[in-house]
């Protein structure tokens, strides 16, 4: 067992030594490539190098409605309740008369400006502001950045709803804050 302790440390050693200024950016290099080969990986870069520039070198895809519509799990309340009625009128009403861009209800919402490559590691969500304040219905949006959950008022007319998300998403300080 001594020899082959003294072995591992011989070829650590080895190793180091190609580490210069001179050499290591090739070395590394060289170290990926070969670690992507073992799967396969390298060749699917290589024939399919198009789609895998826009995966390592471009930017994000586009952001659309439907992928925005896609990303955000809404959650109801049980069918029949008032509060459903509610939310559906919100959710169907919340379309193309709000003056922001789909990045601001996303930076609002989550703080980043795109959708990143792999995902958010939580679901967004979107809920719906029942509470009242005062006797008075929340008339602002919210969000939790960090559960990345858009909080969406309800109980106001059309027209007022979109004065409202616009008003809180473009005039909140920072992200998630109206």
């Amino acid at each position: 067992t001594a020899m082959l302790e003294a072995s591992n440390s011989l070829h650590m050693l080895g190793a180091l030594k190609m580490f210069d200024s001179d050499t290591i950016c090739t070395y590394l290099i060289e170290r990926l490539k070969e670690g992507l080969e073992t799967l396969g990986v390298l060749n699917a870069i290589k024939e399919h190098s198009s789609i895998m520039e826009e995966l390592f070198c471009g930017g994000p895809p586009t952001l659309s409605a439907a992928s925005l519509l896609d990303l955000f799990t809404v959650h109801y309340s049980p069918r029949g309740t008032n509060r459903r009625a509610l939310e559906e009128v919100t959710e169907v009403d919340g379309g193309d008369k709000i003056k922001v861009t789909l990045e601001d209800v996303l930076v609002f919402a989550s703080g980043a400006s795109a959708i990143p490559v792999f995902g958010f590691k939580e679901n967004p969500n979107i809920t719906f502001l029942h509470e009242n304040l005062n006797g008075n219905w929340r008339m602002f949006p919210e969000a939790n950045t960090c559960t990345i959950t858009l909080k969406l008022p309800i109980g106001q007319e059309y027209e007022e709803f979109c004065h409202f998300m616009t008003s809180g998403i473009v005039q909140s300080p920072m992200f998630g804050v109206a």
